[in-house]
């Protein structure tokens, strides 16, 4: 044997020990199922187990608070719990509903995730700021309804949009979800519930913004041998009024009655001394561009309002005041006669 060849064969034998070594090491750590050329051809942006360390999107960051998160959870779980016994009652026979965890998205985002077609209902959450959305699985909801008529809760093959009597039952049924919702709340916050739309196609929802935050809570009912999820998806903007109820230690004020003082003080200087551009209209017409072109001195330009009507005052480009057209001394002036926007 030649001495390369040798160096070549002792040179394979110490890859494979360190080979055979490393996958030792990963079995010890990882368990027998693991293998060394999976840990190394893994895509870094593969989904970790449930069990491991999650990813995190430093573009969307967690933005609620531990005791926040808690007392969601805690809302979410007595509405399970709540669900669960009220539809049992409902419908004589034994229905479950698992709560499933939270979920962070946009309302851009979630829209992407609903199927179509579906049902997805805007409601309002007194004092809750805004819409929320309270979504249900299509299939369950024709479930619910053969066993309100009293027949056997059998899954539908297809799904279809609703009629509008099917429209009326299930807007019953929404209703019956957000009573639910108002119970599992009350030793947070005192709910005031209400329905405003029903949709079978998601892209016609709206009122609320594409990129406001979500927080969803998710749910999974079953009914016999039939399940499929609820979710109830409500903007973190709109807990700004309830804010202290659920996350009471976002909402203490940390600076004393000075601080606050002279912070009010320093924004009303701020405002007093900023300045702002105001216009006073005499009026408005239309032309095209060679008419502009062709002005000259000693033109006539015929306005669409009377002499002595009420002129515009524009603050910062909008519409803030109505005047009368005077003078003081040798200056031009404007009297203030009617205000139009108080902001």
């Amino acid at each position: 044997m030649a001495p390369e060849d040798s160096n070549t064969l002792d040179n394979d034998l110490d890859l494979d020990a360190a080979i055979g070594a490393a996958e030792d090491m990963v079995g010890a750590v990882g368990g027998a199922d693991m293998d060394l050329d999976d840990v190394m051809n893994a895509d870094s942006d593969d989904e970790l187990s449930l069990d491991g360390p999650r990813k995190y999107d430093f573009n969307r960051p967690h933005n609620i608070s531990r005791a926040f998160e808690q007392n969601l959870q805690s809302i979410a779980e007595n509405f399970a719990k709540t669900g669960g016994i009220d539809f049992t009652s409902l419908l004589r026979m034994t229905v479950g509903v698992e709560y499933k965890g939270l979920h962070q998205c946009s309302f851009a985002e979630y829209l992407t995730e609903l199927p179509n077609p579906t049902c997805a209902s805007m409601v309002t959450l007194s004092p809750l700021k805004g819409y929320s959305l309270l979504h249900l699985d299509l299939g369950m909801c024709f479930v619910f309804m053969k066993k309100l008529m009293g027949g056997a809760p059998v899954s539908e093959d297809t799904v279809r949009e609703f009629t509008e009597i099917e429209r009326g039952i299930n807007a019953g049924l929404v209703e019956r979800f957000l009573e639910i919702f108002r119970k599992s709340a009350t030793k947070l916050v005192h709910l005031e519930p209400g329905f405003v739309s029903l949709e079978n196609n998601p892209n016609y929802l709206s009122g609320i913004a594409e990129g406001e935050a979500l927080v969803i809570m998710k749910f999974q009912v079953k009914l016999d041998t039939v399940e499929g999820p609820v979710e109830i998806a409500i903007p973190l903007s709109a807990f700004g009024p309830v804010r202290d109820s659920f996350d009471p230690e976002d909402a203490i004020e940390l600076r004393t009655g000075d601080e606050l003082r002279d912070d009010r003080r320093k924004i009303i200087d701020m405002v007093r001394t900023t300045g702002s551009e105001l216009v006073v209209s005499l009026g408005e017409i239309g032309s095209n561009l060679e008419e502009i072109l062709n002005m000259a001195v000693g033109d006539l330009i015929h306005l669409p309002q009377a002499v002595d009507a009420p002129l515009t005052v524009h603050v910062e480009g909008q519409e803030a005041w109505l005047g009368d057209a005077g003078r003081i001394g040798q200056q031009r002036a404007i009297k203030l006669i009617q205000q139009l926007n108080k902001e």
